[in-house]
């Protein structure tokens, strides 16, 4: 009876502290939300350093012509392009349409 007790005992602490632990983790992660939208972004492109700044530049192919441009994006304006890109998804997503 007495080890039923304990045993009830230990497996609620330990679900407890296992929900408090993802539940802080969880919390910690939120902040670093726009930190994965940049990184994501960040992979399409190839990364250089010029004049002690970090640049994102990438290859397209321009109409008529078979030499690929480059065109090159610093860390702070790609960083600024993916947030506003977030704001107006989600300003888009909030919209409602009227019926009718």
């Amino acid at each position: 009876m007495a080890s039923n007790r304990l045993l009830k005992s230990v497996l609620l602490s330990a679900g407890a502290l296992y929900l408090g632990a993802c539940a802080s983790q969880a919390a910690s992660t939120t902040g670093s939300l726009d930190d994965k939208y940049f990184q994501r972004e960040a992979s399409k492109y190839m990364k250089f350093e010029y004049e002690g700044q970090t640049v994102y530049c990438q290859k397209e192919r321009v109409a008529a012509s078979l030499i690929p441009h480059r065109w090159c994006i610093t860390e702070t304006a790609l960083r600024q392009r993916v947030e506003n890109a977030r704001r107006d998804r989600n300003a888009v997503a909030q919209t409602r349409i009227p019926p009718g």
